[in-house]
C-alpha cells in the first residue's frame, strides 16, 4: 500500500507533470520555485512568531453578522445606494426596468388587497426588490424562467438577463456551489430549491458555506440565501423522498442561520433580511401552503434570531392551569391554529410560538411564555431522532428546566420514511387532532 502511495505521488504530482511538459519552457521554473519557497518560508515565520488565537475566536467567527446586531432596513449595498442605482440603470434597459417596477407595484398592491398575497409571490416581491436595489444580488433556480414551482424567482431572468438570473440544470450541488463562489467574491446570491429536500444534493456546499467565514479567519463573508418549500403536512401525499426533514438535517451545520415562515408576512420579512445578511442563511417555507394568501406589510424586515408569538393564551386559562406553550413551524402553525379553535371551546388555550428562527435558538421568547404556562408541547415536522423537536427539547431542558411543571411533550414524526398512503401517513405525521389530545393530557 505504501508503495502504491509513493507511486501515486510521483506519477500524479502536478508540479512534476508541468515541469516535464512543453509549457515549462515558457517560464523560469527555477526562479518560480525559488519564489514559492520564499513565500512558504515567510508564512511559516509569521505563524511561528504569532501568538495562539484566543480560545473564544471560533465561536466569535460563527456568523459574519453576530446575532441581533444588524438593522437590515438600513444596510446599503456595498457600493452604496447611489452607485448601485447607477449600475442598475446602466445594465438593465430602461423599458425593462419600467416593466419590472410595474410588476413590483402590482405585487405590492396585491399585498395590501383584501384577498392578500401568496407566500410564493411575497418572496418573489422581496427578491425583485433586492435585485433592483443591489446589482450584486443574483438568482439561481431550476425552471427559473417559468417562475419555478411557486413563482419565487419569477421575472428575474426576464428583467436581469441570464448572468444575474441563471436557469439551472437539475443539480443542486452544482448551483449551490456556484452561489458559494459568488458569495465569496462580492455577490449576494439567492438560490431557490423548488423543493427544499433537493438541497440534500448540495449538503457539502451548504456545509462549506457555513464554515467559510470561520475557516478563513473572517476574511470572506458568505451572503448566500437558500430558499425552499419543504416540510411535511398532513395528507401531503408526496412520498418519502419529497417529505424528508431537510430542516433537521442542516441544523448541525455551523454558521447557518435557519429560518422558517408559514405566512406571507414572515416569508417576505425574513427573505429581505436574509438577503442583506452577510452570512449564509436558509429560509424554509411550507410546501402545501405556498399558495395560501394573507396580508403583508411591505418594506418590513424581520430579525433572523427571533421566534414569533402568533397567539397568546388568555389570562383566565393561565390562572386555571389550562394553558400550554406550543412550539411549531411550517405546516404546524396552521395545524396549531386549527387546534386552538377546538381547545378554546373546551376551556383550554395555547401560547403559540412559531419558530421563525430555528437556529439560533430564541430562548427569550420561549422563556417568557413558559413563565406563564409552565408546560410545553412541540408540534414537529421532523423525526424523533435528531429532529428539530429533539434539539429544542434538549435546549429547554438544559436552560429552562425550572420553568417546567411537566415533561416536554414531543409530537413528532416517527423514525420511518413518510408513506404516500394517507392511512399509513396518519400514524407518522402529527396534526391538529394530536395537539388537541396532547394539550388536554398535560392539563
Amino acid at each position: 500500500r505504501k508503495d502504491e502511495k509513493r507511486w501515486a505521488r510521483a506519477a500524479c504530482d502536478p508540479i512534476k507533470i508541468f515541469e516535464e511538459s512543453s509549457d515549462a519552457a515558457r517560464v523560469d521554473v527555477e526562479e518560480c520555485t525559488k519564489r514559492a519557497k520564499e513565500e512558504v518560508r515567510k508564512a511559516l515565520e509569521f505563524a511561528n512568531a504569532s501568538p495562539p488565537p484566543p480560545p473564544t475566536l471560533a465561536a466569535e467567527l460563527e456568523y459574519p453578522d453576530p446575532t441581533g446586531t444588524v438593522d437590515y432596513s438600513k444596510r446599503e449595498p456595498e457600493m452604496g445606494l447611489a452607485k448601485a442605482e447607477e449600475v442598475t440603470a446602466a445594465t438593465v434597459p430602461a423599458e425593462t426596468l419600467t416593466a419590472l417596477k410595474g410588476r413590483i407595484d402590482a405585487l405590492r398592491a396585491m399585498a395590501s388587497a383584501p384577498t392578500g398575497i401568496s407566500i410564493g409571490d411575497a418572496v418573489n416581491l422581496a427578491i425583485l426588490e433586492e435585485m433592483v436595489r443591489d446589482p450584486t444580488c443574483v438568482a439561481h433556480a431550476e425552471d427559473l424562467q417559468a417562475g419555478s414551482s411557486y413563482n419565487i424567482p419569477a421575472n428575474t431572468q426576464q428583467a436581469f438577463g441570464t448572468l444575474r438570473a441563471a436557469d439551472e440544470i437539475i443539480d443542486e450541488g452544482h448551483f449551490i456551489g456556484k452561489a458559494l463562489g459568488e458569495a465569496m467574491n462580492g455577490y449576494r446570491p439567492v438560490v431557490e430549491l423548488m423543493n427544499a429536500n433537493f438541497g440534500i444534493y448540495g449538503m457539502a456546499e451548504l456545509s462549506s458555506a457555513g464554515n467559510t467565514y470561520a475557516t478563513t479567519g473572517g476574511q470572506f463573508n458568505m451572503p448566500m440565501t437558500v430558499i425552499g418549500a419543504g416540510g411535511t403536512a398532513p395528507n401531503q401525499s408526496l412520498g418519502a423522498e419529497h417529505s424528508q426533514p431537510f430542516h433537521a438535517y442542516i441544523m448541525g451545520i455551523p454558521g447557518l442561520k435557519i429560518c422558517s415562515a408559514s405566512k406571507p408576512q414572515e416569508a417576505y420579512g425574513l427573505a429581505k433580511s436574509m438577503i442583506r445578511d452577510n452570512g449564509p442563511g436558509v429560509l424554509l417555507l411550507p410546501v402545501k401552503l405556498m399558495k395560501t394568501r394573507g396580508p403583508l406589510t411591505v418594506d418590513n424586515f424581520l430579525p433572523l434570531h427571533k421566534a414569533t408569538l402568533q397567539h397568546e393564551a388568555s389570562d383566565d386559562a393561565i390562572a386555571r392551569g389550562k394553558a400550554v406553550t406550543v412550539l411549531t413551524y411550517l405546516h404546524g402553525t396552521k395545524e396549531s391554529e386549527d387546534a386552538i379553535e377546538i381547545l378554546k371551546t373546551e376551556g383550554y388555550d395555547v401560547d403559540l410560538i412559531e419558530l421563525t428562527c430555528l437556529k439560533p435558538f430564541d430562548k427569550e421568547t420561549v422563556e417568557t411564555s413558559l413563565k406563564r404556562t409552565h408546560k410545553l408541547a412541540i408540534l414537529d415536522e421532523s423525526t424523533r431522532s435528531g429532529g428539530v423537536g429533539a434539539t429544542m427539547s434538549a435546549l429547554i431542558a438544559e436552560t429552562l428546566f425550572d420553568e417546567l411543571d411537566a415533561p416536554v411533550l414531543r409530537l413528532c414524526m416517527e423514525d420511518a420514511p413518510v408513506p404516500y398512503a394517507t392511512e399509513m401517513e396518519k400514524e407518522m405525521v402529527k396534526r391538529a387532532s394530536d395537539l388537541v389530545a396532547g394539550v388536554k393530557s398535560m392539563c
